[in-house]
């Protein structure tokens, strides 16, 4: 399916990459229908691009690439709701303009996705181990 983005231009995306986002993303409920793009495979960071508004995408990582520990506590519905198989957590990236070294992911409220079911949820999670600013890149000492 041919797909239109603010970010991307027009790109041509298999219809069965969609994932259906339960409930939306924290901020754009009504935003529902979305797909992964990795525009580059040595990169880490994926773009989470919205199929409702071609002017949304977020940045998304894998937490585990920069905070190797990184095992939330996952409600137990959240396999019935997604269907099973496994499923991959990515977190939220933000990055402060022109200020890219001070990067930082969302770990309390990571977006849960089954590959297989193409469903997902963003996740709210109520546990101290984790902050919704967490650096990526460390600071040298």
């Amino acid at each position: 399916m041919l797909i239109s983005t603010k970010r991307f231009g027009e790109m041509e995306v298999p219809e069965e990459s969609v994932i259906t986002v339960l409930g939306g993303v924290i901020g754009f409920p009504e935003l529902i229908r979305y797909v992964l793009i990795q525009r580059s495979n040595d990169q880490p960071f994926y773009w989470l691009q919205s199929l409702d508004d071609p002017t949304l995408a977020l940045v998304l990582v894998n937490p585990k690439l920069f905070k190797n520990d990184y095992a939330p506590q996952l409600p137990a519905s959240l396999a019935e709701e997604l269907g099973e198989g496994e499923i991959s957590l990515f977190a939220i990236v933000t990055i402060p303009p022109g200020r890219p070294q001070e990067m930082t992911a969302n770990l309390l409220g990571p977006l849960a996705v089954n590959p297989v079911s193409r469903k997902a949820r963003q996740l709210v999670l109520d546990d101290r181990l984790y902050t919704h600013r967490h650096p990526i890149i460390q600071p040298k000492p």
